[in-house]
């Protein structure tokens, strides 16, 4: 009989502190890629509370475009806000401007 045990590459463990006051312990928190796309939140290894949590760049600076291009935010709610639509990010905006480029050379955007 084999066992066979899924293996997925783990891209970070960061490091993450409970913010209940009367715990405070440290909580290691190792993430594949698809963890981290959705990664919400963590549970104190110690006291067992949930705590809301989002990464930011300095936890994944190499990985950090790769996975806002493809959707870290996007499996998270939006803060509902009022007033117009939101503006693009740095690294969508560039991409945008790419794929235009790319769409100058080609004859316009109508031809592929």
């Amino acid at each position: 009989m084999r066992v066979k045990t899924p293996r997925e590459v783990l891209l970070v463990e960061v490091d993450r502190w409970c913010s209940s006051a009367a715990c405070g312990a440290r909580t290691r928190v190792p993430l594949t890629k698809d963890e981290a796309r959705s990664y919400t939140g963590f549970e104190c290894e110690r006291c067992g509370r949930k705590n809301p949590d989002a990464l930011a760049e300095r936890d994944i600076p190499e990985w950090w475009e790769e996975l806002k291009i493809t959707s870290l935010d996007g499996v998270r709610e939006r803060p509902a806000q009022g007033g117009g639509e939101e503006e693009p990010g740095e690294v969508v905006g560039r991409m945008s401007d790419a794929w235009k480029s790319l769409g100058e050379g080609r004859g316009g955007e109508g031809s592929f």
